[in-house]
């Protein structure tokens, strides 16, 4: 007797309108049990998770990227439209589409629905905020709206929970596609769709209304669009472009009469099934609020000091999880190295892969806490008035809006800021501004500035500021000079596509869905210490290499006698002082060490020598490291709390080739100038990888920071010296 087969699992797509709740629904039905990707060859998340239906039917939901049409104008809506067309190769057209629409916006929600219904595939229409339709005084005919579209439709609360179990049961149905046109194209354009969808291949996997769609899609086709290039042949595409050119041609605006049919149908619906008392339409409170909110003066105002409420807390709160983290991981390498004999393993394990996921983990908090507030302003619909009052500002640079919320979380880490750039929906946009995000200067700067601005730069007032605290303020303003710089540039070259027309739905306001902003902090901390965290602790292996070898030098041997000679003697003093000077000879002529000594000739330029050079390479870790590391090139104390008396000796080193002071306050100034500018942390490269799904950003970052740096900082120290500010 043969064993029963267990039942497909039945794929769901979740698809609607941005801010139609869409994700929320997800979130809801799925839970914990999600997981995060990228669409091959784009980074277009690609979210899953499974979900138990009645029946103990198994099924597998895909939240779909939020989209307006099935004519894509954004990387979000080409993938929807593939995964619907079955033009997506890693995911298979869904059995069943759940489309969730904004009860209190059917007029504008429809427009999408209409199209995904001429597909010719299983479809539910979710009408969510039914208890927000209600408060506002509407009421939507759902048996009515049933009729119009042909197919089931379900009232729904997803943020509330109400309605769900409705939604379960209809999911597990055989639902039967709408038979419903909601457009007609004139008589020509017909026979033009129809001569081209005769040229398409017949597969089983798309339905005939769905092929009819895909010849559409090729007729709209601008020559760009890479997953139509991979699924149709070559010579039918050229005969789209070619038809395409002849109807622009014979009858310009051919393009437009499907939106303007598809308007007057949905207008025909709404007029049918939803009825509103006067004024209903109107929200009176929505309308009072944003008038604050959107104001041209009170709206910024309000606008800066929530995004430095945010800001600060984004610092504040995550400092002493950061410091827990740190305190932690600083207790396993102590336990790890106590436990095992002094060698090459101890060392790799301790200051290799333990400091490597110590320095992956302590960035987690700002992550969370930063994707905490935004989902909260998201949800709330908050974000999408920020950005509409931050338009005016970024238009001028060729940047929408929604970048300057992601320049200003990279204030605190250009890691949380770079993967919030997943708000901004044009690739162009998006890349742009990752790539001008690790000019802010983060938290991970100050320690250095701290370092230098209290060696070379007297305590004075000018005016009503210090002059340590005008320093510090100039080195922030000549980060955010260079973002607008690198960003007007990149707009105008390799990412020109014009000034954005920012064009945006201003939702209605509503109280957080709290489990599904803390599923989007979850996944977000788990996704960057998972994806990002392999990268990070890779590099920091590799840099404790280059720290570490070779050993065995003339010089530390015989550092290592007169260690043993003090220990003999119980010298605690001497031994800690021998241990010191030890790990400066080791790393002095380590590879890392031989590095900065290769490195000399092409930084001595900027004021640097080649203990200069090892804090430039180890700072690669992190920027902070570069106060860590000269303490060991000069014999103190590796700590970061008390720097005063590396202050003193910068101040106090003697070049023994010149007998002059090897640094002054223009090397201090130059190499602060070099930190502004330059890439230096390998968790913001392996982040940039992540988020572009390609090496050549992160290279080219690396490349463009690190030559702005060399030349700014030549600038200014050669400049200086001409001035005769070199001592």
């Amino acid at each position: 007797m043969s064993a029963r087969a267990e039942p497909r699992l039945r794929r769901i797509a979740i698809l609607g309108n941005p801010n139609a709740g869409k994700s929320t629904l997800f979130n809801a039905l799925t839970g914990l049990r999600q997981k995060v990707a990228n669409y091959p060859g784009v980074t277009v998340e690609k979210k899953t998770g499974s979900c138990e239906l009645p029946g103990g039917v198994r099924a597998e939901l895909i939240d779909l990227p939020g989209s307006y049409s099935l004519q894509p104008a954004s990387p979000d809506e080409m993938v929807v439209r593939d995964v619907l067309l079955g033009l997506q190769d890693d995911t298979p057209p869904p059995d069943l589409i759940v489309f969730v629409v904004d009860a209190t916006n059917l007029d504008r929600h429809l427009y999408l629905a209409l199209q995904v219904i001429e597909l010719g595939r299983p479809l539910i229409l979710a009408l969510n905020m039914m208890d927000a339709a209600a408060e506002r005084g509407l009421s939507v005919d759902i048996a009515a709206l049933e009729r119009q579209l042909a197919v089931p439709v379900v009232g729904i609360s997803a943020a509330r929970g109400e309605g769900l179990d409705a939604l379960r049961a209809l999911m597990i149905r055989d639902v039967k596609p709408s038979s419903r046109h909601f457009r007609r194209w004139p008589a020509h354009l017909e026979r033009v769709i129809d001569r081209l969808e005769q040229r398409l291949p017949h597969r089983e996997d798309l339905p005939d209304r769905a092929r009819r769609d895909l010849a559409v899609a090729l007729l709209l086709d601008h020559g760009d669009d890479e997953a139509l290039a991979r699924h149709v042949a070559p010579e039918t595409l050229a005969d789209a472009h070619l038809l395409a050119r002849r109807l622009d041609e014979f009858s310009p605006g051919w393009r437009s009469g499907d939106v303007a049919g598809r308007y007057d149908a949905i207008s025909a619906i709404v007029e049918e099934v939803v009825n509103a008392p006067a004024g209903a339409h109107r929200d009176s409170r929505r309308e009072a609020i944003d008038r604050v909110l959107t104001h041209r003066v009170w709206g910024p105002v309000i606008f800066v000091l929530l995004m430095g409420a945010v800001f600060q807390s984004v610092f504040a709160w995550a400092q002493p999880l950061m410091d827990g983290i740190d305190w932690g991981m600083q207790r396993v390498g102590q336990a790890v190295g106590g436990a095992m004999a002094d060698g090459p393993l101890r060392s790799l394990l301790v200051d290799g892969v333990i400091a490597g996921v110590g320095t992956t983990l302590t960035f987690v908090p700002q992550i969370a806490i930063l994707f905490l507030f935004l989902s909260i302003l998201e949800d709330t619909g908050y974000m999408a008035r920020a950005a509409f009052i931050m338009d005016r500002v970024m238009s001028r640079v060729g940047l929408s809006g929604r970048s300057f919320i992601p320049l200003l979380s990279s204030f605190a880490c250009a890691i949380p800021g770079i993967m919030a750039t997943r708000s901004i929906d044009s690739r162009r946009d998006r890349f742009a501004t990752i790539m001008i995000a690790p000019f802010m200067s983060c938290s991970a700067r100050l320690p250095v500035f701290a370092l230098l601005i209290g060696a070379f730069v007297p305590n004075r007032w000018i005016g009503f500021i210090t002059l340590p605290g005008l320093t510090l303020f100039a080195m922030y303003f000549l980060g955010i000079v260079a973002a607008i710089v690198v960003a007007w540039g990149l707009k105008r070259t390799v990412l020109k596509g014009g000034f954005p027309l920012y064009v945006m739905e201003l939702p209605p306001y509503r109280v957080p869905a709290w489990r599904s902003v803390f599923i989007t902090v979850r996944e977000r901390s788990i996704l960057f210490t998972r994806n990002a965290g392999t990268v990070i602790l890779a590099i920091t292996v590799v840099l404790w290499f280059l720290a570490s070898y070779p050993k065995g030098s003339d010089a530390v041997r015989a550092l290592e006698t007169q260690r043993t000679a003090a220990a003999a003697v119980a010298d605690t003093a001497r031994v800690a002082q021998v241990d010191r000077e030890i790990a400066s000879a080791s790393l002095e002529h380590s590879f890392a060490g031989r590095a900065g000594k290769f490195i000399e000739p092409a930084i001595a330029p900027l004021g640097f020598d080649w203990r200069i050079g090892i804090g430039l390479i180890t700072s690669l870790a992190a920027r902070e490291v570069m106060v860590s590391t000269m303490a060991t090139v000069f014999n103190l104390e590796s700590t970061d709390e008390d720097v005063q008396p590396l202050r003193e000796i910068l101040r106090e080193t003697v070049d023994t080739r010149t007998g002059r002071l090897a640094y002054t306050p223009l090397t201090g100034l130059s190499l602060m100038v070099f930190y502004v500018l330059a890439c230096q942390c390998m968790s913001t490269l392996a982040v940039v990888r992540r988020e572009t799904n390609s090496w050549r950003w992160p290279i080219a970052m690396l490349l463009l920071m690190n030559a702005m740096a060399w030349g700014a900082s030549f600038a200014v120290y050669q400049g200086g010296r001409l001035l005769g500010y070199a001592s």
